[in-house]
């Protein structure tokens, strides 16, 4: 996974993914936040599970594919802590979550978890 932060230490990245409801991913403060995905292969992807820290969040998400930049599907999640599902249908190997509309004052983003399912 590709993020827009500098941290590494005890809010890096893979803490998005370790299945851990103690860490997190924060990001640096900005008007946008980007999380890249590299897929192993080329998947349909119909379901994505993330979780932010309330106030830490964003009111919309484009999921773009990260190769040609086409926008797949637009999410709106809500400022809360709690365990978001969003079905979606995408086919690719690649993709980026753009969040905009940040909920931080500071433009933070902050992920407990964030999975993708689909085959």
């Amino acid at each position: 996974a590709v993020v827009s932060t500098q941290s590494t230490g005890e809010h890096g990245r893979k803490f998005m993914f370790d299945g851990s409801p103690d860490t997190a991913w924060s990001s640096d403060g900005g008007e946008k936040q980007q999380i890249s995905l590299k897929l192993e292969q080329k998947s349909t992807v119909s379901k994505i599970k993330i979780q932010f820290q309330g106030g830490f969040s964003a009111r919309q998400c484009d999921i773009q594919d990260t190769e040609s930049g086409e926008i797949l599907s637009t999410i709106h999640p809500a400022d809360s802590n709690v365990v978001q599902e969003f079905p979606v249908t995408m086919a690719t190997d690649s993709l980026s979550l753009c969040f905009t509309q940040l909920t931080d004052f500071y433009g933070r983003l902050i992920v407990y978890s964030l999975e993708l399912f689909g085959e």
